[in-house]
């Protein structure tokens, strides 16, 4: 989990260097914030991701999401790559590595909790936090507005699960 962590804020670092004169000669936008039904948190979370341009082809965005289910806080953590054919494109390939974490509240009466057919038993653990692995497609412009992403999800942990998430949201 430290190791995951610490590599997410590496790149994270690394990115924000490259970024701050492309963005800046081109105009775009490069916050959104979405909704995302059965993705990494679940049922449903609430989510903010900045993207940071690598060069003409790659851009990295960060992204960090809300959630709560049955007195539980699910915040998913995701770095996703986004892979297109020119600076300016508006598609996306988009393949991530994220982890979801899980916290139960003290209104919390079980053990298990499932979500999207997958198990998470808390045992006596206070955080729960499988690896999820994405790939997927991402609509967004980069003058902002109207944006939406679709992907598989694999969740690994004790058992494996795949998934799909769709978000919708802006972007500006």
């Amino acid at each position: 989990m430290k190791l995951t962590l610490l590599s997410f804020f590496l790149l994270l670092s690394l990115a924000g260097s490259a970024q701050e004169t492309s963005s800046a000669d081109t105009g775009m936008k490069r916050n959104s914030v979405y909704a995302e039904l059965l993705g990494n948190g679940g049922v449903y979370s609430i989510n903010y991701d900045r993207i940071f341009q690598l060069n003409n082809h790659l851009k990295i965005a960060p992204r960090v999401g809300f959630s709560t289910l049955q007195n539980v806080i699910i915040v998913p953590v995701e770095a996703n790559l986004l892979i297109s054919g020119s600076r300016t494109s508006k598609n996306f390939f988009e393949g991530g590595l994220g982890v979801t974490i899980l916290k139960p509240l003290s209104g919390f009466s079980g053990q298990l909790l499932t979500i999207n057919g997958y198990d998470y038993d808390f045992k006596n653990e206070a955080v729960n936090t499988p690896l999820i692995v994405r790939a997927g497609f991402r609509h967004q412009k980069p003058t902002g507005g109207l944006m939406y992403r679709t992907g598989l999800l694999l969740f690994t942990g004790e058992d494996s699960l795949l998934t799909l998430g769709i978000g919708i949201g802006y972007t500006f």
